[in-house]
């Protein structure tokens, strides 16, 4: 694990899920975490656990609703404080189901303000403040659905493959200024959020197409989002890391009769993996 002993993180969307578990990882390796999100109680809550269990990081909270300028800088305000901002993780996100023949212009608008803006007038206010340093790392919390078409998600797909290209054009700005700005692609991660919105239907066919057998946990996007923002990829910049057991792999042809053809069956059988794992 890399140290980041004295350094500075914010993490917007912090309080559950994939935001949650990457302050647990920065505080284990020694950082001021900063974790925002709208809700005091469920920031408080989490910062809580985070202290007790997380080692020898500092855990603090700030409110911030990320479609708020005022508050975005307000956060940003809080998580440099005296020290700078040496890692801004932009997590905040939002989902609205439906089909692309049901929605209005205010669903459209909640998931491109959320997904899209939010994470822009993040990395505005966070840019300012790392500039100089020579060390500033951004890292955006993107999905593979990015790169899927998906029934009745298309505002979320839409919004996060958008989110890819600000990931590209922010790094492109900012390189100049010492700041990297990368992004992860998680698969299925079994979320609070997660479990809630989708069906064992949903998550047993996300499990399918996971080469790993396994659904994602959020120490797994953490630790991606760790190696971005450590000196360990001091060259890389405007890159989106896909990190989701292998869903984002476009499957081809099935050819295992061709293949039993070739070999025989027992010969086939001995290599073929059993079935895929259960949903935890």
């Amino acid at each position: 694990m890399s140290t980041f002993h004295g350094r500075s993180v914010l993490i917007t969307g912090g309080g559950t899920g994939i935001g949650k578990g990457c302050a647990e990882h920065f505080l284990a390796s020694g950082a001021t975490v900063t974790i925002a999100g709208p809700d005091i109680d469920v920031l408080e809550s989490a910062a809580g656990e985070l202290r007790q269990s997380s080692g020898p990081g500092t855990a603090r909270t700030v409110v911030c609703d990320v479609t708020d300028e005022d508050l975005v800088q307000r956060a940003v305000a809080v998580a440099a404080d005296d020290v700078g901002l040496d890692v801004l993780v932009a997590n905040a996100g939002t989902a609205w189901p439906g089909p692309v023949q049901l929605l209005d212009k205010a669903q459209w608008h909640i998931a491109y303000d959320v997904n899209v803006v939010g994470t822009a007038l993040c990395i505005k206010h966070a840019s300012r403040v790392m500039r100089g340093s020579g060390s500033g790392a951004v890292v955006a919390i993107s999905s593979v659905e990015a790169l899927r078409a998906s029934r009745f998600m298309p505002a979320y797909n839409v919004t996060k493959a958008a989110l890819d290209t600000l990931v590209a054009c922010a790094a492109r700005e900012l390189g100049p200024l010492g700041i990297r700005v990368n992004g992860v692609r998680p698969g299925v991660v079994l979320t609070e959020a997660v479990r809630a919105q989708l069906t064992e239907k949903s998550l047993a066919a996300g499990l399918r197409q996971t080469y790993l057998g396994r659904l994602g946990t959020p120490a797994d996007i953490a630790g991606a989002v760790a190696f971005l923002s450590s000196p360990d990829a001091s060259w890389v910049t405007g890159q989106m890391l896909n990190v989701c057991g292998g869903l984002s792999v476009h499957d081809g042809a099935n050819y295992e009769g061709l293949a039993r053809m070739v070999f025989g069956d027992s010969a086939i059988d001995d290599v073929k993996p059993s079935a895929h794992g259960e949903i935890p």
